[in-house]
């Protein structure tokens, strides 16, 4: 694939997450012309809480296990971001350190706009703190949505609400199924506040319905509707 190409498939994937929506295209220019293509396999970080203010990354391919931080359990993962969605924005807002730790679910890659760049636009009229700032709100609104998953009170509604959200399912029914993602039954247990052996006999339930497919390491949500109707029943 020519350079040319890839350029257009990588501003493809970012533009259409709707994420850059609230720039101008002269300003989504910009930011995408500035970012560096970075490469990260399986288990590797992107950063860890903690570490210095650096840059924002756009998710091109694969995904990002999201960790957060207790005093009881210690680092932990909440999420997982895939392709088209941005992370990395928060420190800059705020201008601390890292608050989140990012690791490679499968090998992935991400657009790095390393921070030099970012402040440089940021002093010319392109409104790219409006952009920063919508990445807040959007990410905020993820994390509430976790934390109200955590609230669940039958884990097997709780394994199935964490299921929808990492595959884009959480919101709405317009994402198209079937959608892989690349998950073990152990992150799964994490998320969703389980034990693995109640992990094992939930998808196991939820396989044999016909609304997952289990792999090694992936889990493919098949039916949304069927998991989103199973979540809201009564009983």
């Amino acid at each position: 694939m020519d350079g040319d190409a890839e350029s257009a498939r990588k501003r493809l994937i970012l533009i259409s997450g709707g994420r850059l929506d609230v720039l101008s295209a002269d300003s989504q220019r910009l930011l995408l012309d500035a970012g560096q293509t970075r490469s990260y396999q399986t288990g590797e970080f992107t950063h860890h809480i903690g570490d210095p203010l650096g840059g924002v990354h756009g998710v091109l391919t694969g995904s990002f296990g999201v960790h957060g931080q207790n005093l009881t359990e210690g680092i932990v993962m909440g999420h997982i971001f895939r392709s088209g969605d941005w992370f990395g924005e928060g420190p800059i807002v705020r201008q601390r350190r890292r608050m989140l730790t990012f690791r490679a679910m499968e090998h992935s890659t991400t657009l790095y706009i390393p921070l030099p760049a970012l402040e440089r636009l940021m002093q010319g009229p392109g409104n790219l703190m409006a952009f920063l700032m919508d990445l807040v709100a959007h990410n905020s609104e993820l994390a509430t949505h976790a934390i109200s998953d955590l609230l669940i009170r039958r884990a097997d509604k709780r394994i199935a609400a964490v299921l929808l959200r990492v595959t884009g399912h959480h919101d709405d029914s317009r994402v198209a199924t079937p959608v892989e993602c690349a998950v073990t039954q152990l992150d799964l247990a994490e998320m969703a506040n389980a034990s693995r052996h109640t992990i094992n006999t939930v998808l196991k339930r939820f396989e044999q319905s016909g609304w997952i497919r289990v792999g090694y390491g992936h889990i493919a949500v098949l039916d949304a509707a069927a998991l989103r109707r199973f979540l809201i029943a009564e009983n």
